[in-house]
């Protein structure tokens, strides 16, 4: 059970209190009369809702959708209440309230909670096996308000841990992905350190070293200014060699820019990924390379908590002149809200590297960061 979410553990939940309810229903059925196709219809329509609206529960694109379900829901507990006659609707409705921190925020929730059960306590009045007497109506009424409302916190209190256990996986891959550019950074770091070690002391000390055996060569004569010369050579040969690894060692301050976007995006919740990143895309600007991975982590932020989007594409790519990162997903897109702290920061990031920033929103977010090189 621990592999599962919590998304699929309530769904696979409320699945089950369903097909529960359709034992009853198949018991009592002699023939297909106008109240049983209408009860057999509010029944399977409520499972269908039910089926539907969690398949991308967390992922719906537009507030209608949600409120359309819970509306259909409500409406398919009254009826079965309506035809039968009873207060079974009481136990499809537990089902309900367990959706609604899924949906709204809590505000909406309670709202939409008290409205079922005022609703509920008026058709008690009118159902036969209650209508009768008042204080089992009144008893009815706040059992089932009792019931339904530990089912929502219940409810409320999976949704945050769900949130939390998200928050928490995209922060570890946030810092997957600033391990591999720190520990790229300390190489190079480590590799320039040597290589000004090599050049201070060793360089200065050989090209001391080759000026006195020149000196020595011209003051000398016969076998003696033979080695001279021959020790000459070689430190000029050594003095050529060290050039030569400084000037590797500070050629390969290089970061591995493609394999930190990569650990940034390993694991997302709740999000198909797919990406274009090749296998090595090394860059050398370390202010570069914090940028793209800052943005595209922003990007990838959004997406998740205001985008309702089930797939998210990255691309990174380089031209001649210019580094190149994509970003898009299909979810709900800008609209008509303006750019917050977020996007706002990208801009500023960008623009502190000569960058540019085009923003669409047709179907969904699509993002192109263009910076120079």
């Amino acid at each position: 059970m621990y592999r599962y979410s919590h998304i699929k553990l309530i769904r696979l939940a409320g699945l089950i209190i369903w097909l529960s309810l359709s034992i009853p229903l198949f018991l009592q059925f002699e023939q297909f009369t106008a109240p049983f196709t209408l009860y057999l219809s509010a029944h399977m329509g409520f499972g269908l809702v039910f089926w539907a609206v969690t398949h991308n529960i967390g992922q719906i694109s537009f507030k209608v959708k949600a409120w359309l379900s819970v509306l259909l829901q409500i409406g398919s507990i009254l009826l079965i209440n309506y035809i039968t006659n009873s207060a079974i609707g009481i136990v499809y409705a537990l089902i309900t309230s367990v959706l609604l921190p899924w949906f709204f925020n809590i505000k909406e929730s309670l709202v939409i909670l008290l409205a079922s059960n005022l609703m509920l306590a008026i058709q008690f009045q009118f159902i036969g096996e209650v209508n009768s007497n008042a204080m089992v109506q009144y008893v009815l009424f706040f059992v089932y308000l009792g019931a339904s409302a530990f089912s929502f916190i219940i409810s409320l209190v999976a949704f945050r841990q769900q949130n939390a256990k998200e928050e928490l996986r995209l922060l570890n891959t946030e810092l997957k992905a600033t391990q591999v550019l720190l520990a790229d950074s300390s190489r190079i770091n480590e590799r320039l350190r040597i290589s000004r070690e090599l050049h201070d002391l060793i360089g200065h000390h050989l090209t001391a070293l080759t000026l006195n055996l020149e000196a020595a060569s011209h003051m000398t004569e016969g076998k003696p200014q033979t080695y001279v010369k021959k020790a000459h050579s070689i430190a000029r040969l050594l003095l050529s060699d060290v050039r030569e690894v400084v000037g590797q060692f500070r050629q390969s301050g290089t970061l591995d820019l493609g394999q930190a976007v990569r650990e940034l995006l390993a694991g997302l919740p709740r999000l198909k990924v797919s990406s274009e990143i090749p296998e090595e895309f090394l860059v050398e600007d370390p202010k570069l390379a914090q940028t793209i991975l800052r943005c595209t982590q922003e990007l990838i932020t959004n997406t998740m908590k205001h985008a309702h989007a089930s797939h998210l594409f990255v691309k990174l790519f380089r031209t001649d002149k210019q580094v190149v990162l994509e970003v898009k997903d299909n979810g709900v897109g800008l609209g008509s809200s303006h750019a917050g702290n977020g996007l706002t920061g990208i801009k500023e990031r960008v623009k502190m590297l000569s960058g540019n920033v085009v923003m669409t929103s047709d179907d969904g977010v699509h993002v192109i960061l263009t910076f120079p090189v």
